[in-house]
């Protein structure tokens, strides 16, 4: 018996498929429907456009028009058509063609900001801080400025517009409550910055769907006008679009445009040229796609085609003819939604059941999953012996699908994409709008659960061979599969692998969408979870938030007796505590959670809570309690081989011994701690050892090695969001620029530390920071240097905070002292500050106070007793090697003393 061979009814060409258009006339019709609108009806349209771009670039001021028409009336075409011209008269002009609403994107300045993204070159999934760093470098080389306040201001202002976060910002967060000033402001910026562009060269900017934008991208647009130089803007939308460009603008430089639809001879025109092979185009043919597409010629080409796919013409010889007694054929598509199911009906059973399984998976998929769910469903037969092995071994439908996959994509219903993310598979993405839905919308919740059924179990499986990212990935069908349980699980894992990456928000987004899917039963899983989010939350800064999951995690233990779970909860609500300077209230809540650690047998519990305990113990200035704390938690740590918490513990006893003076056994624990971070892998733990070994380096004397260790680990804690970690970084930094006498670097950073550990409520921070914003006035010579240390000095009474006391005793003295102090107060306020130091046990800063209190009594010409005070300063100094040795034996001999000593004191 012969083959069955199939002919084309488009062409005659014999095809031994099933399909009634052979793979030539498809192919054919694909091309036709991906080519541009020609612009028949759009002639005064297009000449409008001309004209405005021509002013535009031979005055050198901002022109606008603006196109508007129904869904599918040309308009984009003629946007296409406006950059077609603007090429021709400017060869390498800059273009910027975007959509607003695209993507979805929720910012109210789009689609300026798409604009702003791609004029930096912003790549999806970049890293935050790679994306920051490069629009600095974009803004520094636009603007004719070397001002870096200015470069940085305007980067952390087009940051806004675009959508691109500067944690933090100097320049952002005191707008943060005025949204009105924030936004002239970025409006400011936006100008200037396209100023600076078009100023070197013409731009033309089309933004198609402007009808979308929202007020504050009017504003922008409205901005541009006042701009000079060679700039151009062609918008395209549905209305009001005409009505809201003519409300503002010049009336010489604004034009508005409204597309009309086709006329009954435009209809005619197009199909020839849609169908070139046209013998004519008959009266009431033309009469009856004018009247059904209501002159849209987007909705006019899909009839055209699902016209010829449905076989209304015929080749006669080589010409297509029309065959009129089909125009009242029910069947044939009239809406547009018609015309999009008409092609999925015009795909074979095999090709529509599996780009439905594909819409299964989501826009991206992959062939592995739907194999999987066609596998799945499959009728079920048991084979025996031999045909059972060669059966399941048998691969000849995944080949299968992989061919109508590739031939789906060779209609342009599909791209293939070049690598794919999971091994094995090859990965494919949706390209027609709306088909997938389409396709998935039309399926019952039934056969949604078991697709997504076998899709989640398609993942599972392929995590086996690669677990990075894969829960991701499956939770979402585990959730629409029903399996509310194990999605939640995923979800739970997907934070932790976003975590460990950094991704501190993608995590808490995660985890966020976990704890709701954890039943009440699983409570340990629920504990965890709401451990996890609290910890996210407070690296973020977001302490009352994070306060309110450690104490749901503390009542859910309490409720099963989990006690080393309940002293976990306790421990995390006394860090949060510490973290804002209130270590009263820390020392008591981490007694608790010692104490139940210790009764739960829990020792890693036990040595975390000890290292805490001793951070609070130094913080409030008591070195000698803090030490064996921490040297009891490093040892417990070391014996249950907690490298990470080691390394913690090195950094503890490293600041310690740094405030106690032992600078040599600071270095060597915090080279420890950082090595030990670095062995792990923990980049969170590296950055917190750069901030340490800054320290060090800066009470060495080494400034600018503190600069670049500062600074570096600033970068990291913006990327990572560790708010808390950024707020002492600033202000060090702060402080470094201060000694170098860079007071335009130091009160930036100040000023950004300031508001940031306000917004912590950081008091510890915050009196830390007031006191070097004082210092930084006093060097100004500005009159609120005393009310700044005095505004030090109470915040740091308020929390208890004796070190801080004495800090800003010294510097209210120091300010004193500068002040040509006639009365003598600055006397009380040294002394203050010694004697505080001095029960502290940090003999380095009483050190310096003696050294300072010194110094003032030469200057009020008490020789004797500033010698003593001095000689005792040095006497300590010589034994630290403290850098500010060299100055006190100058003073001293300035003075009249003895050669300075060279014997070290024991």
């Amino acid at each position: 018996m012969s083959a069955r061979t199939n002919v084309c009814r488009d062409c005659g060409f014999s095809n031994p498929r099933s399909w009634r258009t052979c793979a030539r006339c498809t192919a054919r019709l694909d091309a036709t429907a991906a080519a541009p609108l020609p612009l028949i009806g759009h002639a005064s349209a297009a000449e409008v456009i001309r004209a405005s771009i021509d002013c535009a670039f031979s005055m050198g001021a901002t022109t606008v028009v603006a196109i508007e028409g129904m869904n599918g009336s040309g308009k984009s075409r003629l946007l296409t058509h406006a950059g077609e011209f603007g090429a021709r008269a400017n060869d390498g002009m800059p273009l910027l063609h975007t959509t607003a609403g695209a993507g979805g994107t929720a910012s109210p300045y789009d689609p300026f900001s798409t604009m702003l993204l791609e004029r930096f070159g912003v790549l999806p999934n970049a890293p935050a801080a790679a994306v920051r760093g490069h629009m600095f470098t974009v803004v520094s080389e636009c603007l004719s400025t070397s001002d870096a306040v200015t470069i940085a201001e305007t980067t952390h202002l087009l940051g806004y517009i675009a959508g691109v976060e500067f944690p933090d910002s100097p320049f952002l967060m005191p707008l943060a409550d005025r949204p009105l000033e924030l936004r002239r402001r970025a409006a400011q910026a936006f100008r200037q910055f396209v100023e600076a562009d078009v100023q070197r060269a013409p731009v033309l900017m089309l933004i198609d769907e402007a009808h979308r934008m929202e007020e504050p991208a009017w504003q922008l647009l409205r901005m541009l006008f006042d701009v000079e130089g060679h700039l151009a803007i062609v918008l395209a939308g549905n209305a009001p679009l005409a009505d809201r460009t003519r409300t503002f603008g010049p009336a010489n430089r604004t034009e508005t445009c409204v597309i009309a639809p086709l006329a009954h001879d435009d209809v005619a025109a197009m199909l020839m040229v849609l169908l070139p092979t046209l013998e004519s185009a008959p009266e009431p043919l033309v009469s009856a796609l004018h009247h059904r597409s209501g002159g849209n010629p987007s909705v006019l080409r899909a009839m055209v085609l699902s016209l010829v796919e449905q076989g209304l013409f015929e080749d006669r010889d080589g010409a297509l003819v029309a065959n009129l007694a089909r125009l009242e054929d029910a069947s044939l598509p009239i809406t547009l939604d018609d015309v999009i199911a008409a092609r999925i009906a015009r795909l074979s059973d095999e090709e529509r059941t599996i780009l439905t399984h594909a819409s299964v998976v989501g826009d991206r998929f992959w062939d592995g999953a739907v194999l999987a769910q066609m596998r799945w469903e499959a009728p079920t037969t048991e084979p025996k012996g031999r045909d059972s092995i060669a059966a399941l071994a048998d691969q000849s439908d995944r080949r299968h699908v992989g061919h109508v996959l590739e031939t789906l994509t060779a209609k342009g219903f599909l791209a293939h994409a070049p690598a794919s993310v999971l091994p094995g598979a090859a990965q494919y993405t949706f390209q027609l709008p709306r088909v997938r839905e389409t396709l998935y919308d039309g399926l019952d919740e039934d056969t949604k659960v078991v697709r997504h059924t076998a899709v989640a179990g398609w993942l599972a499986v392929t995590a086996e061979i690669q677990r990075e990212g894969i829960a991701a990935l499956i939770a979402p069908h585990l959730e629409e599969a029903g399996w509310l349980h194990r999605a939640g699980r995923a979800y739970f894992e997907a934070a932790a692998y976003e975590r460990a990456r950094l991704r501190t928000h993608s995590a808490l987004a995660y985890i966020e969408r976990a704890i709701p899917l954890i039943p009440d039963e699983d409570v340990v899983r629920r504990i965890d979870a709401l451990h996890e989010q609290g910890s996210l939350l407070a690296t973020l800064g977001r302490y009352d938030e994070a306060r309110q999951a450690f104490t749901a995690m503390l009542e859910h233990a309490h409720r099963i007796g989990a006690r080393s779970k309940a002293a976990a909860a306790l421990n995390r609500i006394g860090r949060i505590h510490r973290e804002r300077g209130e270590e009263e209230t820390a020392e008591t809540v981490l007694t608790s959670a010692l104490e139940l650690f210790r009764a739960a047998g829990d020792l890693r519990g036990v040595a975390a809570t000890l290292d805490d305990l001793a951070q609070v113990v130094r913080l409030r200035g008591d070195l000698a309690t803090a030490l064996p704390l921490a040297a009891e938690a490093l040892e417990l740590r070391r014996a249950n081989a907690d490298m990470r918490g080691e390394a913690v513990s090195l950094t503890t006893l490293g600041t310690i011994e740094l405030g106690r003076g032992r600078l040599d056994a600071a270095e060597l624990y915090f080279t420890q701690a950082r090595e030990r971070h670095e062995e792990l892998g923990d980049r969170l733990g590296v950055m917190r050892s750069h901030n340490a070994l800054g320290v060090l380096a800066y009470e060495n004397g080494d400034v600018s090695h503190a600069l670049e260790a500062w600074a570096s680990a600033l970068t990291l804690a913006r990327e990572f969001g560790a708010r808390r970690d950024q707020c002492f970084l600033l202000n060090n930094l702060g402080q470094a620029h201060l000694t170098v006498g860079d007071l335009d670097a130091a009160t930036e950073r100040l000023n950004e530390a300031h508001r940031l550990a306000a917004a912590l409520g950081d008091r510890r921070a915050l009196a830390d920071i007031v006191r070097n914003q004082g210092a930084v006035a006093l060097r100004r010579g500005d009159s609120n240097a005393n009310e700044l240390f005095e505004e030090a000095v109470r915040i740091a009474e308020e929390y208890g905070g004796r070190e801080a006391i004495a800090h800003a005793h010294r510097a209210i003295a120091d300010a004193r002292a500068a002040g040509h102090d006639t009365a003598g107060l600055a006397e009380r306020d040294y002394v203050a500050s010694i004697d505080l130091f001095r029960q502290l046990g940090n003999e380095r800063e009483a050190a310096r106070s003696l050294a300072a209190y010194g110094r003032y009594l030469a200057e009020c010409e008490h020789g004797g007793r500033a010698r003593t005070t001095l000689e005792e300063a040095r006497g300590i100094l010589e034994r630290l090697g403290l850098p500010e040795l060299d100055r006190v034996n100058a003073t001293l001999r300035a003075i009249g003393s003895s050669s300075p000593s060279t014997q070290a004191t024991a």
